[in-house]
């Protein structure tokens, strides 16, 4: 599939003027929670939740908003809590 079908058919811009999917939870998760299209799947889905990012006070915001839907991430963030400030 083209990239541009995939956004016109799949995604939607939020408040934020990001691409978010158009449902929740996600279209291509099976019946079981699996991904249907994992070795295909976008980019931002491979990346996903973001965490091993260099520079992540880059999407702090981001990282934030995935803490409501993504329980590893919410688990990444108090853990970090944790750790004593250099």
């Amino acid at each position: 599939m083209r990239p541009g079908d995939f956004v016109e058919k799949y995604l939607r811009v939020d408040d934020d003027l990001d691409y978010v999917l158009k449902s929740s939870p996600c279209t291509f998760l099976d019946g079981e929670n699996y991904c249907s299209i994992y070795q295909d799947r976008p980019k931002a889905c491979r990346e996903y939740p973001h965490t091993d990012r260099k520079k992540m006070v880059q999407i702090t915001g981001l990282t934030l908003k995935n803490t409501q839907v993504c329980p590893a991430v919410f688990e990444m963030l108090e853990r970090l809590k944790k750790l004593p400030l250099k």
